[in-house]
């Protein structure tokens, strides 16, 4: 991209994803988190403190509250989508914030129901919601809801830097859930499959982030885990964001795909696989662990009662590039500007 043609492109141009690599090029002349490179799922607050971890998160609420939610669930689900990217990091959420653009015919009692929502979220997930900002927002659909979080790494954080020979795995349990819900969102059937499939809606309004990775960072030997990465965009693009990390290829041998999302897939005639790699919103974690590290890794897992499944591995080839039983996978992945694109 040539610089003097910056000031005629669109950020619908060139899509979120390339927009947040070249703000991480625009930090890094100053950058002070000695812990996590600019890009990653969170940051740390500086040299004197590389394991308190920051971060924000959020959207507009045209585009996350599905039609099945409350505003009570919107809440849950920004808290979730904050607390989830620390955890990847290994750390433990300790207090929350909140910004809101309501439009002033917002009613007081859908501002309490969103909020409570959020507060709710932030007590299961070990921390508190302490405030936060009120702004207007005019026009037809306006609206938005951040998420600041502020948490500790007991452990050093995970970075994300992984190497050739490395084992993929991820925590799991929602695996193919985000494939179902948005599919059936877009087929229109969503009314019926929530009878058929609850367990789905539910998770993907009120997913609880995966704290117990931190817990197993904590146990491990320093090293053994080499990189992470919340997987809200997608299973694939994740999967991708490692590969591209690594310089290497990533060969996906085995997902770990939930029995609610091969019954649907079963019954609408899709391949259950592609909903597990191109769906989203289940903030599960994909980290890649040292090949020596590999039993104890599942030992300390099964002690915290974190279900996690080994999915691959780093491979010697050049990347990034994604592999599956001979065939390269499209690294597809949700863009706040783009949709669903590949990257």
């Amino acid at each position: 991209m040539v610089l003097q043609r910056r000031s005629s492109i669109r950020l619908a141009d060139i899509g979120e994803h390339r927009t947040a690599e070249l703000l991480a090029e625009l930090l890094w002349g100053q950058w002070r988190c000695p812990s996590l490179a600019p890009g990653d799922d969170a940051s740390c607050a500086g040299p004197g403190s590389p394991r308190l971890l920051v971060k924000i998160d959020g959207g507009s609420i045209a585009s996350n509250m599905a039609p099945w939610m409350s505003l009570r669930d919107l809440g849950w689900l920004q808290v979730a989508a904050a607390a989830s990217d620390l955890a990847a990091k290994a750390a433990r959420p300790l207090v929350f914030l909140i910004s809101l653009g309501l439009a002033p015919e917002t009613l007081l009692e859908e501002l309490e129901e969103l909020v409570s929502g959020a507060a709710e979220a932030a007590r299961v997930h070990g921390g508190w919601l302490a405030g936060g900002d009120l702004n207007s927002c005019h026009g037809q659909g306006c609206g938005w809801v951040d998420v600041a979080a502020v948490g500790v790494a007991r452990a050093a954080p995970v970075p994300r830097q992984p190497r050739r020979g490395d084992l993929v795995y991820t925590t799991a349990g929602r695996l193919g859930l985000g494939g179902l819900v948005f599919h059936s969102l877009a087929a229109g059937t969503w009314r019926e499959d929530m009878e058929s499939y609850p367990r789905a809606f539910m998770d993907m309004s009120r997913p609880i982030a995966r704290l117990g990775f931190a817990e197993l960072a904590e146990r491990l030997p320093r090293g053994c885990l080499t990189s992470s990465v919340d997987t809200s965009d997608g299973l694939a693009y994740s999967l991708w964001l490692l590969s591209r990390a690594a310089g290497a290829a990533v060969e996906v041998e085995d997902t770990p795909v939930e029995r609610e999302a091969i019954d649907y897939a079963s019954e609408k005639g899709l391949d259950p696989l592609e909903l597990a790699l191109y769906g989203g919103q289940e903030f599960e974690i994909v980290f890649t662990v040292k090949p020596s590290c590999a039993s104890i890794v599942e030992e300390e897992a099964e002690k915290v009662g974190l279900r996690i499944a080994r999915m691959g591995r780093v491979l010697d080839g050049p990347g990034p590039r994604l592999l599956h039983r001979g065939r390269t996978l499209e690294p597809r992945g949700w863009d706040n500007f783009l949709g669903w694109s590949v990257s």
